[in-house]
């Protein structure tokens, strides 16, 4: 019994120290409001911050700040109003047609480029609907640019099955 007693003891014991200790923490931060309570509120931004709280004065320990970088890999948009220039199927796997409903097509061409901004085809459109043979591609996305007289009319995504 005595014995038991003791093991108990030192197994209470042991168990109040572990918890007593303080090992790193790290919160992956994203930049909103972590928590909130009665005692106060806890926020944080990109990087990685740890805080600790002891008592009235608390205190806030600052981790290592990483650095938010945003890369964008895009040209210039243009902005137009044409409305009139339609292209389908898109996905597409062996054809693909640009389809002029409203707006006059003599003058046109189509430039078609890969992900990378390579020029893959290029040819004048004859027809207020053409068709664009797609069949020698891979299977990749496309940017497909109309234009007339130099100007670039609209631009499309193309998905090739």
């Amino acid at each position: 019994m005595k014995r038991t007693s003791i093991h108990c003891f030192f197994l209470i014991l042991f168990t109040f120290s572990v918890s007593l200790l303080n090992a790193q923490s790290a919160v992956l931060a994203t930049g909103t409001n972590a928590a909130s309570g009665g005692n106060g509120s806890v926020s944080y931004s990109v990087g990685q911050t740890a805080y600790q709280y002891k008592g009235p004065n608390s205190q806030v320990l600052e981790g290592v700040q990483q650095a938010y970088e945003i890369t964008t890999l895009s040209s210039s948009e243009t902005v137009s109003n044409q409305e009139g220039i339609l292209l389908y199927p898109n996905p597409a796997r062996d054809y693909l047609y640009v389809d002029f409903t409203s707006t006059p097509y003599k003058g046109s061409e189509y430039q078609l480029f890969d992900s990378q901004g390579k020029l893959i085809k290029k040819d004048a459109i004859s027809q207020p609907k053409s068709e664009i043979d797609l069949s020698s591609l891979h299977s990749a996305v496309y940017i497909m640019r109309i234009n007339k007289n130099g100007e670039n009319l609209k631009t499309f995504k193309v998905i090739k099955k």
